[in-house]
């Protein structure tokens, strides 16, 4: 069986890897769970009822990782890094990396070392995920057979009720306090407005422009057209509290006192849903004709989501035996992608040709 290691295990997103990595695989696998507190990573892998191994990891001790990370498959990192040094540990080992950080200025290093992944005949993935991650494959699908791409639009809607934790709250609000470079000019995150479609929803929903690392590798990559993201939250009033604390400043306060704040702010209700919707909104030529096509998805869960990609992508990788530094769009597709995932909770709808992908079995 293969042996496939989580650090970062003991987070609210790295419990649904777990959980995802174990379904995914059909319990095929010897999971190993690190953590740099030990009572709490052993009573994480007792948590799972099954014969999951803890791992003690300090990621700030290179010697401890180099000796840590040694005779398994796969790691999975869902934790922050500055330096990918469990990338390149991975990479000398020969071991595939699967790795969840949405910002760009970190997938950039892990870029850097494309030639050492190269060379070792390894290979390792950058912004596995929901938001980025399944967004990138949906922009590939929708752009295809344009014979010109003018416009693509990215559109998240958030629940506030998802179970995000506390780390994925400040992310988003540090995506939305960047500036955006938008039609020759820059503006304020989540300043501009317009309104999009989403799934099952008859009135279309308004959404704020915000700056997203996808987007270039989206233009790197996939097309050279203009790309926008947009994003925006179930409840107007919790829109317009992002919107006030991000004008006066605020966004970087909780920035840097997030957890003691949020944690008191943010709380989920298991009793509520946690329904997220994405649309990828491509205008363009198809035939010499002006033509705008819709992929629209729905999902019981962000952060969920993002732990079935995740797991989905390492199987994937695996099985295609993936080299050098990859992002999730140019090693599949969304078709194959929410085949793996196999999860009945998740639909995606191709407005322009009809056409919805469904999975009934989970």
């Amino acid at each position: 069986m293969k042996k496939i290691m989580v650090v970062g295990a003991s987070g609210v997103l790295g419990k649904l890897v777990c959980i995802e990595l174990l379904r995914v695989f059909e319990n095929q696998i010897r999971l190993i769970v690190t953590d740099y507190k030990t009572e709490r990573g052993n009573n994480l892998a007792k948590s799972f009822k099954r014969d999951v191994q803890f791992q003690y990891l300090d990621v700030n001790d290179k010697e401890n990782v180099n000796q840590v990370i040694r005779n398994v498959d796969i790691v999975v990192v869902v934790l922050k890094q500055e330096i990918p040094h469990i990338q390149k540990i991975c990479m000398e080992n020969r071991i595939l990396c699967i790795d969840v950080t949405p910002f760009y200025d970190f997938a950039e290093k892990v870029m850097e070392l494309h030639q050492i992944a190269k060379e070792n005949n390894t290979g390792s993935v950058i912004m596995s995920g929901f938001f980025p991650g399944l967004s990138g494959l949906m922009v590939k699908k929708a752009i295809l057979n344009f014979q010109e791409v003018k416009e693509v639009n990215v559109a998240l809607l958030q629940n506030t009720n998802a179970k995000a934790g506390i780390s994925g709250i400040l992310d988003m609000l540090k995506i939305i306090s960047q500036p955006v470079a938008f039609k020759n000019t820059h503006l304020s995150g989540f300043s501009q407005k317009r309104r999009i479609r989403f799934l099952n929803d008859v009135k279309e929903k308004e959404v704020r422009l915000i700056d997203h690392s996808e987007k270039t590798l989206i233009k790197d990559k996939l097309t050279t057209a203009p790309i926008n993201y947009w994003t925006a939250w179930n409840s107007d009033a919790f829109n317009k509290l992002v919107s006030l604390i991000r004008k006066i400043g605020l966004i970087k306060i909780i920035d840097n006192f997030g957890h003691i704040l949020l944690s008191k702010a943010v709380k989920h209700n298991p009793a509520l849903n946690e329904n997220a919707f994405l649309t990828v909104e491509v205008k363009g030529t198809i035939d010499n004709r002006e033509r705008t096509r819709t992929l629209l998805l729905s999902t019981f869960s962000d952060y969920h989501t993002t732990a079935m990609v995740t797991a989905s992508l390492a199987k994937i990788a695996l099985m295609k035996e993936v080299k050098g530094i990859v992002c999730p769009f140019e090693i599949t597709d969304a078709e194959e992608l929410i085949s793996v995932m196999a999860c009945p909770d998740i639909m995606m709808k191709d407005v322009e040709n009809e056409e919805s992908i469904c999975h009934s079995t989970r």
